[in-house]
């Protein structure tokens, strides 16, 4: 139940008695809560806005929705009824209707896919970070959502790392590293670095990657066991920030299905020196680039005719279609959407872009072996969380467990309260404040409420009016506009609207919590204060778990 959009539709009914069907906005602070600009009704009426909107603030029937209605100025400015908007939000909040989305249809939302040859740094870690949290809010918005992971095994860099698997590997090299994702990188790197200064090595590797694609028994085995074990290494780190994946699609069996898609835009592909591309003048596509190739000369197929075979497969379950990409991916996906059109017209196709995230000593990369793994990056969160609970009275199990839930929320939350199309330098003194816009102080609020209830038994009886303090009132509307920010978050494809509206309501519930005593007010006071405490625990419930944000009982 979007409780904002009922003031406002009572406010639109109030307008459309003086015939007018224009909609009221949200008004800026200060100037109530909706607002009607009235300069398009001054060539109708002949006069002023200013007077206008006098004339309706004069003339408009009152309701229970609305304590105030005034103009100000060419403005028309709605001000909410404290005692009906307690009733509303208390009410539906309490009940948990103001949870309740209707149903949509299925969605897959493809994120990570990060090619399955070491560990996942840092640079790339918003990709889980956004993907799992928008996944998260699609599904609270309704929608059977399915999280996708596309494996490219099929490329140069899986062929990389197999060559150097098979060329490179001592039968009795001692290989300490826990995580197979850790321990066979090394091999990646040093094959790549092999293939830039012997021609004779990447000759090799290309004759890998070739063998590979036509199904070479052997080599498909190694990849099952040596590759999956990188994929179940990328799954434990992905599971330690809270992401779970619902499905892997490996890139070779999607192979056979390329000759059926490239008959079917054949009149759309040209010839290269051997090589085959997409034409994508004859598409009339205005994009920066005009081909985008298909198939190499020795005839392995390349990663773009491969992706568009992975979102016809996609399709056969559902057309709605989201894929979660770094900026750097842009034109890729413009060429393949107008190329899905022509093959199937009724797919609805969206990406969310994000910019990169680095550390203070700048850019990371996997192949050249100077990345900083997000492991690293977790471990170094659970040493730091460690230092700031250190001696606050838990044991050795509370410590751990604390420890653990701060630093993975402190980094989840740090990636997702920047724009996605913002750069991120990422810091740890910010990350883990808990005072400043953090996981930390969120989660600390959150704690603080719960505490509350803790210590006093509550029936479930309250008095709504007793509802009155600014910061009461301030903290109810925050509360009511939680659907309106799910609502907004899922349609612009933006975990950033919500990791904003995390912080923005911790701080009110900590100004009510300063200003509004609750345990300690009289009866009537208290319950009705215990009530909205109650309201905001579980609307915090609901945004935590949404931003993949640990909640603790104690902190």
């Amino acid at each position: 139940m979007d409780i904002m959009s009922i003031f406002k539709e009572q406010a639109n009914e109030l307008l459309m008695k003086f015939g007018i069907s224009k909609e009221v906005e949200r008004a800026k602070e200060g100037f109530g809560d909706f607002t009607l600009p009235c300069f398009f009704l001054a060539k109708k009426y002949r006069k002023n806005p200013a007077e206008i909107a006098r004339d309706i603030a004069n003339k408009i029937e009152k309701n229970e929705y609305f304590n105030e209605i005034e103009a100000v100025g060419p403005y028309l400015n709605f001000h909410i009824n404290p005692k009906k908007l307690s009733e509303i939000v208390l009410k539906n909040t309490l009940d948990e209707k103001i949870f309740q989305f209707e149903r949509k249809g299925k969605v897959i939302l493809e994120h990570t896919s990060a090619n399955p040859t070491g560990p996942l740094h840092v640079g790339r870690a918003r990709n889980p970070i956004i993907g799992d949290t928008m996944a998260r809010i699609l599904k609270e918005y309704g929608f059977d959502v399915e999280t996708q992971y596309f494996v490219n095994d099929a490329g140069l860099q899986v062929a990389t790392l197999l060559w150097g698997i098979k060329n490179l590997r001592k039968g009795n090299e001692q290989e300490n590293d826990t995580k197979c994702d850790q321990k066979l990188v090394k091999y990646y790197q040093k094959a790549s670095k092999m293939a830039k200064e012997d021609k004779i090595v990447e000759n090799e590797i290309r004759k890998t990657m070739k063998s590979y694609e036509a199904g070479d028994p052997k080599l498909r085995k190694l990849a099952k066991k040596e590759i999956g074990c990188v994929l179940s290494g990328i799954s434990e780190t992905l599971r330690r920030i809270n992401v779970e994946i619902d499905k892997y699609v490996w890139e070779s069996t999607l192979i056979p299905h390329t000759r059926e898609i490239v008959s079917k835009l054949k009149e759309y592909i040209s010839e290269e020196n051997g090589a085959y591309y997409i034409d994508l003048k004859k598409l009339n596509a205005n994009l920066q680039k005009d081909k985008f190739y298909l198939y190499r000369q020795d005839g392995t197929t390349l990663y773009f005719l491969r992706d568009i075979a992975y979102h016809l497969e996609k399709a056969k379950k559902t057309k709605k279609i989201i894929d979660v990409m770094g900026e750097d991916h842009k034109l890729h996906f413009n060429a393949l959407r107008e190329v899905l059109k022509l093959l199937d017209s009724d797919i609805d196709m969206k990406a969310l872009f994000y910019s990169f995230v680095s550390l203070p000593d700048g850019k990371m990369s996997t192949r050249r072996g100077n990345a900083v793994y997000l492991d690293d990056l977790i471990d170094e969160g659970l040493k730091k969380a460690m230092e700031v609970i250190k001696g606050r009275g838990y044991d050795t199990n509370e410590e751990n467990k604390i420890a653990t839930a701060v630093a993975t929320s402190a980094i989840r939350y740090s990636i997702l309260n920047v724009q996605e199309e913002k750069k991120i330098v990422f810091k740890w003194d910010r990350a883990l404040s808990f005072d400043g816009e953090s996981a930390p102080f969120i989660m600390y609020t959150y704690t603080r409420a719960i505490s509350i209830l803790s210590k006093t038994e509550w029936y479930g009886e309250y008095n709504h009016e007793k509802l009155t303090h600014p910061n009461e009132i301030k903290l109810l509307k925050l509360l009511a506009e939680y659907p309106s920010v799910v609502r907004e978050s899922a349609e612009k494809l933006s975990p950033y609207i919500m990791a904003k509206y995390a912080y923005t309501l911790a701080t009110q519930f900590n100004q009510f919590y300063r200003d509004c005593p609750v345990l300690s007010s009289d009866l009537n006071t208290r319950n009705a204060r215990i009530a909205l405490v109650k309201a905001f625990t579980k609307v915090m419930e609901h945004v935590m778990n949404n931003l993949g944000i640990s909640r603790l009982q104690k902190m």
